[in-house]
């Protein structure tokens, strides 16, 4: 159900900002569907022996590791395949599904790759939610 809402009146023009709440998720569902099934990426990531689409644009959003790589005048800004060294490919594919979802299923046996990876990566909420997961299982 797509709930909109328009608030916040200029009463002398009449004007009202309108916002619907499910624009941004159905956005970045589109492009994770995208980046699944490989269409529009500009990037392919390496990790090990693993690779990885995706599109620039998400993980310079999420990251100012990308971001750095990405907008300045760096090597990867211009190829097509980056090779991530100190990044497993349990990470990366762990890293960029919550890039593109917003959420992580941790567990003992990937919590430090993961960490690991949003770390090198500067994924600063996905180490804040890894922070907490730990809390939470030390407890």
């Amino acid at each position: 159900m797509n709930i909109q809402r328009c608030f916040s009146q200029d009463m002398l023009t009449g004007q009202r900002l309108c916002q619907s709440k499910s624009h941004q998720d159905s956005v970045l569902s589109a492009l994770n569907q995208q980046r699944k099934d490989g269409l529009l990426c500009d990037v392919t990531l390496v990790a090990g022996e693993q690779k990885f689409h995706a599109h620039k644009a998400v993980l310079a959003a999420c990251s100012d590791y990308f971001r750095a790589m990405f907008s300045l005048c760096m090597v990867e800004s211009e190829a097509d395949e980056v090779t991530l060294q100190g990044v497993t490919s349990v990470g990366l594919k762990n890293a960029l599904d919550f890039a593109y979802t917003g959420q992580i299923m941790l567990e003992p046996g990937v919590i430090q790759d993961v960490l690991s990876a949003g770390s090198h990566l500067q994924l600063l909420e996905l180490l804040s939610l890894c922070s907490h997961y730990l809390i939470q299982v030390c407890l």
